[in-house]
């Protein structure tokens, strides 16, 4: 590996560095180019630019997730010829690309969500009607369109739904050919007609030979399954010719006027409406029906985001066929893939990807891997404990888990009871706040089973029917009924302690990581004794593959139903966590992450080394970030929110003065009483220390507009008093007037700035420390954009807003020209740590000069071992290593009590040989010992290089 990596002037196949980019509408890759990206990432010394997805999504996507035609770029980001541009430019500064594509579900609703719309047109005699999970069977091969504000029957009787000739069909086809269309529109929703139900809408002077054409289409129902692919291609001709010679009579004059004078006088008629609906592919219904009747897999519960078959091949060679041609022209090096756990088979997938790719890579990519020529990370959330499977063709992750690693190591967990005690005692006038402040586990649990009910009901329903077919096959099972067996598929999946398992068809069985998962979850299960204890058995055993000698078909179908059952305990588990649990539990928030778990207080030095000990043998190209897009708070927000944990007494004497103080502002919510309640009030003032804008006085509108949005988002996930979709605005407004009130008020805020003034210091400090440790510590580092200088984002959408590159290339070229010796950096780092700067240059400086580092340290950073150095007090040290090359690192933690600071700098740590400060240039020389005191006395952390 090391002669490869030494290939001077080609861009490495495995990057040393990211930084995450979020292109959208309003921050298209033109502006990039204007702003002169590629020169600012080349100066920050970034080795690859990782890109939110290219693909084109849905008009006004903020995120790129939902992707509605995989063969083109996302206009609003940018043109084919943008992207050429901002590659070239990457690449002429030997920046490689990584992308995120989306390989488990696309955009629906839009217009131009092809594989959608031909769908809603042809049904299942779409060439496309097996790119989609949908379960045809549950609406008589139709699939439940559930976007409409009222009743079917209501919204027809209101005149709300109407047949309309679309000029400028914003319908395209599948094919991409657009002409003129008759359509359903339905206030700004559009729905294409079966071609086979048009003859009504006809005006009477319409040519006889074009009702010729619409009366040879086929009906769609007759062309279902495989053996009629070219029946449906047929099919598909035939509309189009069928609507290109109605566009064209349309064009002749008065037909505009008789085709609109005919439709006013059908859609008068309420009867020949319901008609014609009814003739669809699709069942229009009422928004509220969806989570019980809704057809298809979504992403999570979302229903504009459906789930597609990437398991079937043309599926997968159509989805990645862009993506392909990037690859294979030099234009991306590198992919992300969103949500893998979604995924039928997701191992099959890795391994396809590696096969369709390996052969289009150009040899101007220096290739570190041959096992695994594409690098790939994955969105895998993996909780604690568990690991990612190493057969798996792919890289690593994108870094949720060590993300936490790295944050929890700051959390003071010589001081859990004390916080434990004061967060219970709080909340205890809360019954479920209390509650679930002594028993997350349960809360999880609880979070889990009524998302179940709720928004997974429709998954859930279909799971069921899956493993009814397959225990009917037994005396035993078939004497439990369908309502049994939910109840213990729901017990399965609410009992799951990861997101899920992954057996496969091709399999022999569960692997031990398999099993132990399904070890815990029916141990959990059968604790619990709500499902019956046959059953449990007859469950288990499916999930374990026994019995599968009774016949191959047998053993199809039950495996086919595990992979099903695999396919939804990953987003209950991702709803129930991460969008539930996380909102409702407050411990210290800053452990409420993507990836952790909040109940786990903080991490141990011992544990920290033992982590990247692992992690440097068995995946040292994983990602380590520190921030996201999917972040509930950015890293700057939880560095402070950790000071907490190291000052629990004088936490809690002003948590509870302001409790006092603040008790007048509160509203009085029918059924709730005082709003917000403790809970809600602890997680409001965690909120405000993390949040609050360095060096404000007092609040900004823009900061009280955007804690507002955070607080709606809040309150809503947590699924308590008020959800998305049954809202409690009085609880909603209450929760959100009390933080505007106490922010505006003088006697609040002379109690809250002298308090959060020592910790804005230590938090400073956390954060470089972090920097120095993501860096330095094995795996890839990805810079969250604009997180190279102080940021106090909190969850999407705050932490998606703009960045102002501009500034920060104006920063990072004032920094580099002002600093170039040790007594500048002295000085420089003195004053950056004031209290009174509050531009991040600190923050910008270590990360320039640590990239820097890995830059000319190539081999040492994607090969060098991991040996922990033994440290006193709070110092984490260690030492990675590569033949004759050493970078030593040592960091302090802990920043509030400043007594702590002369307890590290008292000690030592062993060393010896000549060294080089990355960060001051000073030049050491140790005999066996190092002094602390000497390698902290500019920072609190040190990073040395050997000469």
């Amino acid at each position: 590996m090391e002669a490869k990596i030494k290939q001077s002037g080609k861009i490495l196949s495995v990057p040393l560095s990211t930084y995450r980019v979020q292109f959208w509408r309003d921050f298209p890759i033109k502006q990039a180019l204007s702003n002169d990206l590629p020169k600012y990432l080349k100066d920050l010394g970034v080795a690859y630019c990782y890109s939110s997805p290219l693909l084109k999504a849905r008009p006004g996507s903020t995120h790129g997730y939902d992707v509605v035609d995989h063969l083109l770029i996302n206009p609003e980001i940018a043109t084919s010829a943008e992207f050429d541009k901002f590659s070239s430019e990457l690449k002429s500064r030997d920046i490689g690309l990584l992308v995120d594509i989306v390989p488990n579900h696309v955009g629906i609703g839009a217009p131009s969500s092809r594989w959608w719309m031909d769908v809603l047109e042809h049904g299942r005699g779409s060439v496309f009607s097996d790119h989609f999970d949908i379960n045809w069977k549950a609406q008589g091969n139709k699939i439940l369109v559930a976007t409409l504000g009222s009743p079917l029957g209501k919204v027809i009787e209101d005149k709300q739904l109407k047949a309309t000739w679309n000029e400028k069909e914003e319908i395209t086809g599948a094919d991409g050919r657009g002409i003129g269309a008759l359509q359903l529109h339905y206030y700004s929703n559009h729905y294409p007609l079966d071609p086979a139900s048009i003859l009504p809408l006809l005006p009477p002077s319409c040519p006889e030979n074009i009702r010729k054409l619409f009366q040879e289409i086929k009906q769609r129902d007759t062309l279902i399954g495989e053996e009629n692919e070219l029946g449906r291609l047929a099919r598909r001709e035939q509309s189009y010719e069928a609507k290109k010679a109605l566009d064209g009579w349309m064009r002749s004059d008065g037909a505009i006027k008789e085709m609109q004078s005919h439709l006013d006088k059908f859609n008068a008629d309420d009867k020949k409406v319901a008609e014609l609906v009814a003739q669809q592919a699709y069942r229009l219904a009422y928004w509220k029906i969806a989570s019980d009747e809704l057809n298809y897999r979504r992403f999570f519960d979302v229903n504009e985001l459906l789930a597609i078959k990437s398991e079937n091949k043309g599926v997968f060679e159509e989805s990645v066929q862009l993506i392909k041609e990037w690859i294979q022209t030099g234009k991306v090096q590198a992919l992300r893939l969103d949500h893998p756990d979604g995924l039928y088979n997701p191992a099959k997938f890795f391994k396809d990807l590696q096969e369709i790719m390996a052969p289009v890579m150009p040899k101007e990519l220096v290739v570190l891997d041959d096992s695994r020529p594409l690098f790939v990370l994955v969105e895998k959330i993996l909780e604690p404990g568990e690991s990612l499977r190493t057969s798996w063709p792919v890289s690593g992750t994108v870094g949720y888990e060590y993300m936490n690693v790295l944050n929890d190591v700051f959390v003071d967990t010589v001081k859990e009871n004390e916080m434990r005690r004061i967060y219970a005692k709080y909340v205890s006038e809360d019954y479920n706040a209390s509650t679930s402040a002594k028993d997350f586990a349960k809360l999880l649990y609880t979070s889990k089973r009524n998302l179940l009910f709720t928004s997974f009901q429709t998954e859930l329903d279909a799971v069921s029917l899956l493993f009814q077919e397959i225990l009917s096959t037994s005396s035993i099972g078939r004497d439990f009924s369908l309502k049994q067996i939910k109840k213990a598929i729901v017990e399965t999946v609410a009992n799951c302690p990861v997101y899920r398992t992954y057996i496969t068809q091709e399999c022999d069985g569960p692997t031990s990581e398999d099993n132990h998962v399904i070890d815990t979850t029916f141990k959990q299960l059968r604790e619990k004794n709500e499902v019956d204890s046959l059953l449990a058995d007859l469950i288990e055993n499916v999930y374990r593959c026994k019995g599968e000698d009774k016949s191959q078909d047998y053993k199809k179908k039950a495996r086919h139903a595990v992979m099903k059952l695999q396919q939804l305990t990953g987003p209950v588990m991702a709803k129930g966590l991460e969008d539930t649990s996380f909102y409702r539990f407050f411990l210290l928030t800053s452990l409420n992450e993507v990836g952790g778990d909040p109940d786990k207080f903080g991490l141990t030095k011992e544990e920290f080394h033992k982590y990247n000990q692992t992690r440097v043998k068995d995946w040292p190209h994983t990602m380590s970030n520190s921030s996201t897009h999917d972040t509930k708070r950015s890293e700057d927000v939880r560095a402070r929110i950790n000071t907490l944990s190291e000052i629990p007494d004088a936490w809690e004497h002003i948590v509870y003065k302001w409790r006092e103080m603040n008790a007048k502002f509160k509203t009085n919510v029918a059924g709730l009483g005082p709003v917000p309640g403790p809970n809600e009030e602890y997680m409001i003032y965690q909120t405000l220390v993390g949040a609050w804008p360095m060096g404000a006085k007092e609040a900004s509108e823009e900061f009280i507009d955007r804690m507002r949005n955070y607080l709606n988002k809040c309150v809503k996930e947590a699924k308590q008093y008020t959800t998305w979709v049954k809202q409690n605005e009085p609880y909603e407004k209450a929760v959100i007037h009390f933080m505007e009130t106490i922010v505006k008020d003088h006697n609040w805020l002379a109690s809250f700035l002298p308090f959060i003034h020592p910790l804005v210091r230590a938090a400073k400090l956390n954060s470089v420390s972090l920097v120095s440790l993501k860096l330095t510590c094995p795996g890839i580092p990805d810079i969250y954009q604009g997180q190279e200088v102080w940021d106090f984002s909190l969850v999407d959408p705050d932490n998606r807003r703009p960045v102002d590159y501009v500034v920060r290339q104006r920063l990072l070229s004032t920094v580099k020209s002002s600093v170039s010796s040790s007594s500048d950096f002295s000085s420089f780092a003195s004053k950056a740590l004031e209290d009174s700067d509050d531009s991040g240059t600190i923050k910008l400086m270590v990360t320039e000069r640590l990239l820097d580092l890995r830059n000319r340290n190539q081999a040492l950073f994607l090969a060098g071992d991991y040996q922990p150095i033994t440290a006193p007090g709070s110092v984490v040290a260690f030492r990675r290593s590569l033949n004759n090359k050493n970078i030593v690192v040592a960091s302090r933690r802990f920043f509030v009590d400043k007594n702590n600071e002369e307890k590290d700098k008292q000690g030592t740590i062993e060393l010896t040989g000549s060294y080089r400060d990355v960060l001051t240039g000073k030049t050491h020389s140790f005999s066996g010992s190092a002094s602390l005191s000497t390698l902290f006395s500019v920072l609190p952390f040190v990073v040395l290089e050997s000469n």
